[in-house]
């Protein structure tokens, strides 16, 4: 995604860095009312090529009265039918056709570009869980003494694993269960092995951070800075409706990111799915208070924490996430 350059000077005369918010913004900000906002002044030229932008999604609710439908289809049957054929379609593998918990309404509404940050980590999380096979034998003994019909001419079922579980169990049962049986092998040297196994259990969403230190060149510059962080802030917050006495929240805004160089995504850097912010950290006092004449602090910090809103698999990794 390219920036879009947004002029400077007319005919030798500066233009202020804060006048596409001002009385004369429609001369040079977009035409659909997209918000643009950059830090520091010099970003995008030879020494500051480096850049990631952020574009805001805003979520756009249904109305009241839309909700109140919506809520009432859901609990008649004709709603139950849609919610149970969307279950089936899970199961039968047609997830992604029918089953989306997305926001089916976005916008954008917003462009922040700011310099790479000296610090870019992604992290990733896999879970997995401890299982003890003498704990499943012990679950599935009753079930293996209660079916006999699997049983061969020897008295053993005629699996090896069911089998061997069926043995395990009757073992869990009297040894592993008991207290007594546990003290009595410790007095000849022996202790119950669990039989643990390690299990993978799912992934976590990927999360990664980003700092920032503003230090505003000028008055100007400082009220760029003030925005930005105002509209991180901003949509980062959900908003409660004023309908139905506020029953409702409108989730907060998401973000796409794209890692520029030269006005260019740079495959170098992992690509981002859309994100949300989970917390943010502002210090307007980071190496001790210091302001302007006018009360803006001389510098500021940012410090924000995403998670993206898709699981990152094989499939997305290969796509360049």
């Amino acid at each position: 995604m390219a920036i879009i350059s947004i002029p400077t000077s007319i005919g030798g005369v500066s233009i202020p860095g804060n006048i596409i918010n001002g009385p004369l913004g429609a001369l040079f900000g977009n035409k659909f009312g997209l918000n643009s906002l950059q830090y520091p002044r010099d970003l995008g030229s030879a020494t500051k090529g480096h850049i990631v932008q952020f574009s805001v999604n805003e979520i756009e609710p249904i109305t009241y009265e839309e909700a109140k439908k919506f809520i009432a289809k859901s609990s008649s049957l004709e709603g139950i039918k849609e919610q149970f054929s969307s279950v089936k379609n899970f199961f039968s593998g047609d997830a992604q056709k029918t089953l989306n918990f997305k926001p089916k309404k976005k916008r954008k509404v917003a462009t922040i570009s700011l310099y790479i940050p000296d610090t870019l980590n992604f992290q990733y999380n896999a879970g997995y869980g401890n299982l003890s096979l003498m704990d499943v034998a012990k679950e599935a003994t009753g079930a293996f003494t209660s079916a006999t019909s699997g049983l061969n001419k020897n008295g053993e079922r005629k699996h090896p694993i069911l089998n061997t579980l069926g043995r395990m169990g009757s073992l869990g049962l009297t040894v592993a269960q008991s207290n007594a049986a546990k003290l009595a092998l410790s007095t000849q040297g022996l202790a119950i092995n669990p039989q643990q196994q390690l299990l993978f259990e799912g992934i976590d969403f990927r999360t990664y951070q980003m700092a920032f230190t503003f230090t505003p060149y000028s008055r100007q510059e400082a009220e760029t800075v003030k925005e930005i962080i105002k509209l991180f802030r901003f949509h980062a917050a959900p908003q409660i409706t004023t309908a139905a006495a506020g029953m409702f929240f409108v989730p907060p805004s998401t973000f796409d990111l794209d890692f520029l160089f030269n006005g260019q995504r740079n495959g170098n850097v992992t690509r981002v799915a859309e994100s949300v912010i989970e917390s943010i950290d502002v210090n307007y006092a980071p190496n001790g208070w210091a302001a302007y004449d006018n009360g803006a602090p001389v510098q500021t910090t940012l410090t924000m924490n995403f998670k993206e809103i898709e699981l990152i698999d094989k499939d997305k990794i290969k796509a360049g996430y």
